[in-house]
C-alpha cells in the first residue's frame, strides 16, 4: 500500500520547514534510513532519512517551498500504484496526538469531516505551546471551543476568540476562522489608517528633483519572504523582550595582560590559534563557576541554577543568528574551547549543526567587537538568565596615577533577567570577570 510522506518535526522548536534539496527523484527505490532531502529548518539545514521504504511515486513538494509540520512531501510505493489516488484519501495528521485522534467525531456533511481532519493536524502541530495558549487566555475565551493554532493566531493578532464565528465541527474556531477574522481587521478603517502612515516608497513625482532639477530615480520596495530561522528569531526576541524584565551593566576591562598571554600561547601552541573571544568565553565560564545565580533561569515554579556550564556563542549566519554551545565550558582547556569555538562556528555558517549542538546553552556570550562597535546590549535567550555583549578592543587614553596611558580597553555588557537576580549579584558576576580577564593567568592556576 502506498505511504504518504509527511514533513517531520526536526528540531523542538521546528513549526515548518523548507526542501533545500531532494536527493531522489521519482522512480526511485528507497531504503529505510536513506537521505531522501535536506530540509531547512528554523534552526539549520538537516538531513530527512525516510522511515519508509518503497519506490518514488511521487515528488508532492518542491524545492524552496515552504510547508507546515505534517504535510505530505512526497508518496513511497510499490510500482503501478496510483499516488494521486493515495493522496486523495489521505487524511493527513500523521503527527497527530492520541488525544487529537480521540476527539474527532463523525462529521454529519463532508465539509464538516474535512474541517475537523485539519483540525487534527493542527492540534498536533501546536502540541507543545498549547499550555502557553491556554495560560495566557481569558477565562471567557477558554470556554470557547478552538484549535490550540486558532487561539495562538487570535492571540498574535490582538482577536477575541469569542467575537470570532466558528466554522469547525459543532462551532469550533479554526484556524481558518481566525484568519479570516484578521483579514477583516486589517481591512477596517483603522487598520487604513496605520497603512497610510506606514513608510512606503513612491513614485518620484515634478517636485522631488536635485539642485540642478533632475528628477531623482525612484525604485521599487523588494518584498523578502520569512526563513524558517528569521521567523523563530523574530518569535523568541519578541518572547524575550515581552516576558522578560532587561537590566544591563556596562564595565571596562583592560585587555593588556590578556593580549600578552594570548601572544605568548600562539607562540608555543601548535595547532590552533587562540582569539581574544576564545580567552573570553573560558573567562566567562570561571566566572559563571564561581556566580552560579548568573548561570540560571526563572520558571513560574521557581528559579533553576543550572549545574553545568554550558556558553553559547552566537555566530551570525546568512539569514539570521545561530547559538551553538560549549558544552562544560568551565571544565575544558583554553585549547579545547579554541577548537570548539571554531568547529562549531565553521559548521553555523555551513548550516550543518545537529539540534543537539544549538540547545542546552546555560548562558550566551554574543560578541561584535569584529565589527567595530564599542558596546551595546543584547537579548536574552529564552531559558537564560543573561547574556553577555562585547565590543571591540580599541586603544584609549586612560589617566593612572595622575598620567595620561594608553591601554587597549574592552567593554562587557551584561543583560540580565531581574527576576532571576539583582544589579548587585550583576555587578559582581562582572568585577569578577574583570579581574579574571586583567589577570588572566589566573585561568592557569
Amino acid at each position: 500500500m502506498a505511504t504518504v510522506v509527511e514533513l517531520p518535526r526536526l528540531t523542538d522548536t521546528m513549526e515548518e520547514g523548507v526542501i533545500a534539496q531532494w536527493h531522489v527523484a521519482v522512480g526511485d527505490k528507497v531504503k529505510r534510513g536513506q537521505v531522501i532531502a535536506e530540509i531547512e529548518t528554523d534552526k539549520a539545514t538537516m538531513e530527512f532519512e525516510s522511515f519508509d521504504a518503497g519506490i518514488v511515486l511521487k515528488l508532492v513538494a518542491e524545492e524552496g517551498e515552504t510547508l507546515e509540520l505534517g504535510a505530505a512531501i512526497a508518496v513511497f510505493g510499490k510500482k503501478g500504484e496510483d499516488a494521486a489516488a493515495t493522496l486523495a484519501a489521505w487524511k493527513g495528521g500523521g503527527t497527530a496526538a492520541p488525544e487529537a485522534e480521540a476527539e474527532a467525531a463523525p462529521a454529519a456533511a463532508e465539509q464538516a469531516e474535512q474541517a475537523e481532519q485539519a483540525e487534527k493536524v493542527e492540534d498536533a502541530e501546536e502540541a507543545a505551546p498549547a499550555a502557553e495558549a491556554a495560560s495566557s487566555s481569558s477565562a471567557e475565551d477558554e470556554r470557547i471551543p478552538a484549535s490550540p493554532l486558532a487561539r495562538r493566531l487570535a492571540r498574535e493578532n490582538d482577536l477575541e476568540l469569542s467575537s470570532i464565528p466558528g466554522s469547525g465541527p459543532h462551532g469550533r474556531v479554526i484556524k481558518a476562522d481566525v484568519i479570516k477574522a484578521a483579514d477583516a481587521t486589517k481591512a477596517s478603517p483603522a487598520s487604513a489608517k496605520q497603512e497610510v502612515a506606514r513608510p512606503k516608497s513612491t513614485p518620484a513625482t515634478g517636485k522631488d528633483v536635485d539642485h540642478d532639477g533632475r528628477p531623482y530615480a525612484s525604485f521599487e520596495d523588494r518584498p523578502i519572504k520569512l526563513t524558517p530561522m528569521r521567523k523563530t528569531i523574530a518569535k523568541r526576541m519578541t518572547q524575550s523582550k515581552r516576558d522578560i524584565p532587561h537590566i544591563n551593566l556596562t564595565i571596562p576591562i583592560f585587555m593588556d595582560a590578556a593580549a600578552a598571554v594570548r601572544k605568548e600561547l600562539n607562540g608555543v601552541l601548535s595547532g590552533v590559534k587562540i582569539s581574544f573571544n576564545d580567552i573570553l568565553i573560558y573567562a566567562v565560564a570561571k566566572a559563571l563557576r564561581a556566580h552560579p545565580r548568573v548561570n540560571a533561569c526563572y520558571t513560574p515554579e521557581g528559579l533553576i541554577e543550572y549545574g553545568d556550564v554550558h556558553v553559547g556563542v552566537a555566530v551570525a549566519v546568512e539569514g539570521g543568528l545561530v547559538v551553538p554551545v560549549v558544552r562544560f565550558a568551565d571544565q575544558k582547556t583554553l585549547k579545547r574551547i579554541s577548537l570548539d569555538i571554531r568547529d562549531l562556528g565553521k559548521r553555523a555558517k555551513d548550516k550543518s549543526l545537529k539540534p543537539d549542538e544549538m540547545t542546552g546553552s546555560t548562558f550566551t556570550v554574543s560578541n561584535l567587537g569584529m565589527f567595530g562597535i564599542e558596546s551595546f546590549t543584547a537579548v536574552i535567550n529564552p531559558g537564560e538568565g543573561a547574556i553577555l555583549a562585547v565590543g571591540r578592543i580599541a586603544d584609549e587614553a586612560v589617566v593612572e596615577g595622575g598620567e595620561v596611558v594608553i591601554r587597549k580597553v574592552m567593554r562587557a555588557t551584561l543583560c540580565s533577567d531581574h527576576r532571576v537576580f539583582d544589579g548587585a549579584d550583576n555587578a559582581r558576576f562582572l568585577a569578577t570577570l574583570k579581574k579574571i580577564l586583567e589577570a588572566p593567568m589566573s585561568l592557569f592556576t
